[in-house]
């Protein structure tokens, strides 16, 4: 092929989100006229455009093309240096081609985002919080983790003070919260902290979190004393009321059988004794003989039987409801109207679920919304860029009533690497009422 080709400059320095370019000359060195068809040689297709495509050139003369780069402001375009080709193919010549290269320079940029789940707990003793850190830059960055309580209420932990995110992953980070007081009686207290997440060179990102501290005793535990408390006074009562007189009653009447039984049979004896006694008498008046009477006593002892004694029956306790965990995962493609897939769980008929916890998986860093419902009631909707591994724990549950479902619901926008579809996935615990 008879041609040449120069660039304006063979290297172009650029910000993410910002446009650039350079200039190609072509030029016919041959002795027809020819149709160049120019195109480009690397990985950069999706962000660089070439106007015009073409060029019709008459022998001895040159067209210019101008290459426009639009580096994304995204994380899956790393920062560095990227080279890259410009090839004219002769129509003319179809077999040969000549190619000018050049180099991108993409910049790096930060773009840190700090979220604290969740950002209130209700404890009597210790909280335990997560920092999600999510690096939206192109570029590697070390963030230094502190934690800050104003009114000096708190024991606060992070148990990393520093760690480094890759360029679009979410990073998880556990702190711990502990009133410095405790009280076994009274109202919460409201005990506020705050989180400074540091990206290098960059001002910190200050997150807000709350600690509701709960008096140590149950609520419940007072009210439950009262009733047992009343519940012994009224079986004493009745004790005193009902039993006891009866039981009396039967061991006085028995007692009384037994003393009258005795007096018939002590009648009965002084009787014999008398008897005996002027029998007694006659045979010494006729034998001539004299003496006094000396009648004779009889001594009874009434022992009263054993009082009955009442056992009471004891009371069935109900059962109470069924532990229930299930997992709902997700299969998406890839969409651009913003639709969404819809994946269900339905209890089992005459059947109410409580949720209390969630696990959310996001293993291969699809991006997209994930939105979680229960009937037409939607309780959550989250970037599935903003997490990879992610809990909740809900201290009042989550309901869903007889035939109502819980739905998954995700829009998936970007599938992770390797995959045509978005595939995080929910794990729910709770009740089975």
């Amino acid at each position: 092929m008879a041609a040449t080709m120069t660039l304006s400059t063979d290297s172009v320095a650029l910000e993410p989100g910002e446009t650039g370019g350079c200039e190609v000359t072509v030029t016919n060195t041959g002795s027809l006229v020819d149709q160049f068809s120019i195109s480009l040689v690397g990985e950069l297709d999706a962000w660089v455009t070439v106007e015009p495509p073409t060029l019709n050139l008459m022998p001895a003369t040159s067209g210019t093309v101008a290459v426009t780069f639009a580096p994304p402001r995204s994380p899956e375009l790393l920062a560095g240096r990227r080279p890259f080709g410009v090839r004219a193919s002769s129509r003319e010549d179809p077999g040969t081609s000549v190619v000018e290269e050049g180099v991108v320079e993409v910049a790096p940029f930060q773009e840190i985002v700090a979220e604290l789940v969740p950002a209130k707990r209700r404890v009597r003793r210790r909280a335990k919080f997560k920092l999600a850190v999510d690096n939206l830059g192109n570029s590697e960055v070390e963030v230094g983790i502190s934690l800050r309580d104003p009114d000096d209420g708190l024991r606060l932990l992070a148990v990393q003070s520093s760690i480094i995110t890759a360029p679009g992953t979410a990073t998880i980070v556990k702190l711990q919260a502990a009133p410095h007081r405790r009280f076994w009686r009274g109202e919460p207290k409201l005990l506020p902290f705050e989180v400074l997440t540091s990206p290098a060179g960059e001002e910190p990102i200050q997150t807000g979190g709350l600690v509701q501290q709960e008096q140590l005793l149950p609520k419940w535990l007072l009210p439950a004393l009262a009733a047992a408390v009343v519940l012994v006074v009224a079986l004493v009562a009745s004790w005193f009321a009902l039993l006891k007189p009866a039981v009396e009653s039967v061991a006085t009447e028995q007692a009384q059988q037994q003393v009258a039984r005795a007096e018939s049979a002590a009648v009965k004896a002084s009787g014999a004794a008398d008897k005996a006694s002027v029998a007694a008498t006659v045979a010494e008046q006729a034998a001539g003989v004299s003496s006094a009477p000396t009648p004779g006593g009889v001594n009874l002892t009434v022992a009263p039987s054993g009082t009955p004694s009442a056992a009471k029956p004891g009371a069935a306790t109900p059962t109470g409801p069924t532990p229930l965990s299930f997992r709902v995962a997700s299969q998406s493609k890839k969409v651009t109207d913003g639709s969404f897939a819809d994946f269900t769980y339905k209890a089992p008929p005459k059947k109410k679920i409580q949720i209390a916890d969630l696990v959310l998986q996001n293993p291969r860093g699809d991006s997209g919304i994930l939105r979680i419902s229960i009937g037409k009631d939607i309780k959550l909707e989250i970037g599935l860029a903003n997490f990879r591994d992610l809990d909740y724990h809900y201290l009042e549950p989550l309901f869903a009533a007889e035939g109502q479902p819980v739905v998954v619901s995700v829009n998936c926008t970007a599938p992770g690497a390797g995959s045509d579809q978005c595939t995080p996935s929910v794990s729910f615990s709770g009740q089975l009422s």
